[in-house]
């Protein structure tokens, strides 16, 4: 029902008889005074009038705010003011958070609708709609008659259960006096200190809002919930929405008192045991005489007035003289009291007293902004949000009031622990009071190690944990977002238009480990070895996680080049802190990812860090295959471990192989031609290690490999990599020279000499080969090859390749790429003849991402064109990598590349800019109405129909229609200024 969690069955939810005196059913309904014929029609003039007032609503959540998470919803609601435009539906169901909302009536006609006011505890909220925007739909209001509400009333709710256009649900109401929920089972929205209406009607999920109708079409109740494995469904009373409605139209904001304070309702049988004076009781006020329990204090806000006023096991018998006996004539007389003090006569300790206790404004402890650290991308995770401790968290978790409480987090805060529902007492070692405070200290902090976060979790609010958060990057907004109570919208204020400035970082000294005597010839390998974190902005291309972690080695010292693997460096569009010797920690970004191979590039300013803090990887060159370990070799892992002192594992390299990664993932981008190694003894398959030579060279690389399926299932292989292949391209990025691979643009697998004699090779020249290269018995065949068999210069399907440039091929990476090379000339074996061919060489484009639009829910990258042939898509175009949940584009999903926008076409992300600002709709005058507190009802969000014909990864052209949203998803974009690691800037468009 909404987001409303169904409480579970438990022993504190047990019906409980209170045994207040209820009031009789309506005698001008009661069941027995129809005959079945008369029921039947009066329920089904009930049913008429439901139909048109009933309405189906949809809400979209855009941002995490207090127990709310962003997502789309469907729930249901009624008009209970025609005249107005008046809609009564939960709490739970507008929620308090950034939202939209689209109200179906009839299910034939659906317009927008606007929050008009929602109570800060209780389960009920009224929205706006303008009448004059209905066209068809001529709803009536439903009556609202709290007194109907009595057991052994019959009663139906008309819903939109399940989703469904209309549902009936029947049942008869059996208690009017059930206690809710444990507030205190999870970090989520819960209403306390009331009762509910409970009746077998079975209602689920969407009927959350629907009217609980009596035979004459009142509405007796409002349905909030059910009870998980049960049919019970839970009806909110409506004494307290009638006062609200009628206070609302007067222009009146309903007053709300608390005492920070949560009560049950005891049995006077259980009183009576623990010493309470009834009789003396019940003789001041006879009120009591017809009750059967009273209030009892449950918990308090920690910290707050009542905290030190009251205890828990008070029993209050009455306020300011009045007769407390339930929750109802309790709340009335705080409402009444606001920012005054309360007299309360409780019971404590077999003690009669008097309490004087300050009631609060509960809108004043209700948050209403919210702060969001980012970069705009969509996702429910991509960025940091903050706002105020609310009274409901609090009391809910049992946590101060104090602190700004973490709503949503990404991969900086995730990485160490703090999730949602978190709260941060203290930055650095200073207090944080609430998010004013919060927002001075996160924006005026000057220093890029991390900052020092002191939090507790929300079921266990009395154990702070003390974590390092990485230093969150520059390039990231800081925005408030203000809800603005007239209208119901919020507005979004870019409160650092630019970063901080940094301190002067000095040069940094680390000393790596020293390893044994024994092992000293592998010293130097281990002061290479880097820690590298990433924390991605975007899940762009081939990303899988926002967040990555590994190991890297340098390179070269001297020009600052470190080399990783793509499961630690997915992409350019990320922040990279590298940790030099598990002492200090440097800044790098991606300088050049190989579209062939499983290595990424990264560079760093060497001056950051003494000379002796790091040492380059110690490797064989000169020869063609001199780091190259061979079948049978002995060989060092060198594995980093969480302490200080790597792990050695001694081992054997047991064979060599074509690894086949075509076959995992046919329609997103793949590396080809990987020749895997495969040692005996091997570490642990998700560990990433260096493989050396026995006198201490690195040789290759085991590296971890992601891989993600069609149907977005994830598999991870591990195996070993040469370092070989990185050499050329090492020394074209130490000679600052561009790095442009070629390649044959096809997939080799490996074939014996055995079995190539089937293809047709000589026996003489099997015979050359063995001789020439005697620690192989392999050649390669063509797998797969996109060529023309017309063309006999290109490469086909089952041809050998034995020579390139007149050198024998032993190893796959010969023919993966050419860097040099503008032709080159292959000996092949083709049906039996033996011939030379030239082929032609595919450039691949491995261009950085220099831009990502964010657009309505959808951050949209450029497309290279690679591997497009398996794409079944153009060359060159726009790709939609991720959309988010509650957004305009939520039902389009990624990825897909975008050809045309409104009929013009797209063909890259300059065209996708001019498109944007072309539908860009009147955001600023809405703003300047929205800040003034001039936004009415009629008033429509910024937006246009948008009309985008797309290609879907399977080859599928076909269009989307989405209305964007220039609210609270206005068009912005990161952009590569500079190609250092704090070169990203974040602008609207």
């Amino acid at each position: 029902m909404g987001h409303l969690m169904t409480p579970s069955a438990s022993p504190r939810m047990e019906r409980f008889d209170h045994g207040t005196a209820a009031p009789s059913p309506v005698p001008i309904s009661s069941a027995s005074s129809f005959s079945s014929t008369t029921r039947r029609d009066k329920w089904a003039q009930v049913f008429e009038l439901a139909l048109r007032s009933v309405v189906h609503i949809t809400t979209n959540v855009h941002v995490n705010f207090d127990t709310h998470t962003a997502g789309q919803s469907t729930a249901t609601g009624f008009v209970v003011d025609a005249d107005l435009g008046v809609i009564l539906t939960n709490r739970h169901v507008m929620t308090c958070a950034p939202a939209t909302h689209i109200a179906r009536f009839e299910n034939t006609e659906s317009i927008r609708v606007t929050p008009w006011y929602y109570d800060p505890v209780f389960d009920f909220a009224f929205f706006r709609y303008s009448p004059a925007d209905l066209k068809t739909a001529l709803p009536e209001a439903i009556r609202l008659v709290p007194e109907k509400a009595a057991e052994g009333l019959e009663i139906r709710v008309i819903s939109c259960d399940s989703g469904e256009p209309i549902s009936v649900s029947s049942g008869t109401i059996a208690d009017t006096k059930r206690r809710p929920a444990c507030a205190h089972c999870c970090f989520d929205y819960h209403e306390f200190n009331t009762f509910y209406c409970v009746a077998a009607a079975g209602t689920r999920g969407g009927s959350s809002g629907a009217p609980v109708l009596d035979i004459e079409g009142d509405a007796v109740a409002l349905n909030v919930g059910g009870i998980d494995r049960t049919q019970q469904s839970l009806f909110r009373p409506l004494h307290r929405v009638v006062k609200a409605l009628e206070q609302l139209r007067r222009g009146i904001t309903p007053p709300r008192g608390t005492l920070q304070a949560m009560f049950q309702f005891v049995s006077n049988e259980h009183l009576a045991k623990a010493g309470l004076p009834l009789a003396d009781i019940q003789r001041l006020y006879p009120q009591f005489v017809a009750t059967r329990g009273m209030i009892k204090v449950d918990c308090m806000v920690p910290g707050s007035p009542a905290d030190q006023l009251l205890h828990v096991g008070d029993v209050i018998f009455a306020a300011n003289s009045y007769p407390v006996a339930d929750f109802e004539s309790l709340l009335d007389i705080l409402d009444r009291s606001v920012d005054q003090s309360v007299n309360l006569s409780v019971f404590r300790d077999e003690t009669l007293m008097s309490v004087a206790v300050p009631v609060t404004d509960l809108y004043s402890i209700t948050p209403s902004k919210l702060l969001r650290i980012g970069t705009g991308c969509p996702g429910t995770n991509a960025s940091l949000i903050f706002c105020d401790v609310s009274y409901v968290t609090a009391i809910t978790i049992q946590a101060r009031r104090a602190g700004v409480l973490v709503c949503g987090t990404n991969t900086l805060f995730s990485s160490v622990g703090i999730g949602r529902g978190s709260i941060i007492t203290r930055i650095n070692g200073k207090l944080v009071k609430d998010l004013d405070d919060f927002v001075e200290k996160i924006t005026s902090r000057r220093s890029s190690i991390g900052i020092m976060v002191e939090y507790v979790i929300w079921n266990a609010p009395s154990s702070p944990k003390v974590v390092v958060v990485p230093s969150i990057p520059d390039f990231y907004a800081y925005e408030i977002m203000q809800r603005h109570a007239q209208s119901g919208q919020w507005s979004t204020t870019n409160i650092r238009s630019k970063p901080s400035a940094k301190l002067a970082s000095a040069q940094l000294c680390a000393i790596p480990v020293t390893l044994r005597p024994s092992h000293s010839q592998f010293q130097q390998m281990h002061a290479s070895i880097v820690h590298i974190t990433y924390h991605s902005m975007a899940s762009v291309g081939p990303v899988v996680s926002c967040f990555c972690k590994g190991y890297g080695y340098i390179a070269s010292k001297t020009h600052g080049i470190i080399v990783c693997d793509r499961s630690t460096v997915p992409s350019h569009t990320g922040s990279i802190s590298v940790a030099v010797a598990n002492t200090v920690v440097i800044d790098a970004w991606v300088e050049y990812i190989d579209p062939l191979s499983c290595y990424v590039y990264l560079r760093y300013d060497p001056s950051s860090v003494t000379e002796h803090a790091v040492e380059e990887a110690p490797v064989l060159k000169g020869s063609r295959s001199g780091c190259q370990l061979r079948v049978g070799e002995d060989a060092m892992f060198i594995t980093p471990a969480d302490g200080d002192m790597p792990i050695l594992c001694r081992t054997q390299i047991e064979m060599r192989t074509l690894l086949p990664l075509h076959d995992l993932d046919p329609n997103n981008e793949h590396i080809l031609n990987i020749d895997a190694l495969l040692p005996k003894e091997r570490p642990n398959h998700i560990s990433q290690s260096f493989i050396c030579d026995m006198q201490g060279n690195l040789c290759a690389m085991w590296v971890i490999h992601t891989k993600s399926g069609i149907d977005r299932d994830h598999e991870r292989i591990v195996f070993g990599v040469d370092i070989q292949q990185t050499l050329p391209i090492i020394a074209r990025l130490i000679a600052k020279q561009p790095v442009h691979p070629r390649s044959l643009n096809v997939e080799f697998s490996r074939l014996s000499l055995l079995n190539a004699c089937v293809y047709g090779l000589g026996n003489q020249r099997a015979a050359e080969f063995s001789r020439d290269v005697p620690y192989s018995r392999s050649v390669y065949v063509v797998r797969r090859a996109p060529g023309s068999e017309s063309n006999r210069h290109d490469l086909q399907v089952n041809d050998v390749v034995l020579k390139a440039n007149g050198k024998w091929i032993d190893s796959v990476s010969h023919l993966a790429a050419f860097y040099d090379e503008s032709a080159v000339e292959l000996l092949v074996c083709r049906g039996g003849e033996e011939m030379t061919i030239v082929p032609a060489l595919f450039r691949v484009h491995s261009e950085p991402v220099k831009r990502l639009v964010h657009w309505s829910g959808m951050c949209i990258e450029p497309f290279s064109g690679l591997n497009h042939k398996q794409r079944k898509w153009p060359s060159e175009g726009v790709c939609i990598g991720n959309t988010s949940h509650g957004s305009p584009a939520s039902h389009i999903y990624g990825p897909q590349l975008i050809t045309h926008i409104n009929e013009q076409p797209i063909k890259n992300m300059s065209d996708l800019v001019i498109a944007i600002k072309n539908t860009k709709s009147e955001k600023e005058q809405f703003l300047d109405r929205l800040l003034n507190d001039k936004v009415g009802v009629a008033d429509a969000l910024p937006g246009a129909l948008v009309k985008i014909k797309m290609i879907n990864k399977t080859g599928v052209v076909h269009d989307a229609i989405i209305e964007t949203d220039d609210l609270y998803y206005p068009p912005s974009c990161l952009e590569l200024e500079d190609n250092d690691a704090s070169g990203w800037v974040w602008k609207l468009l």
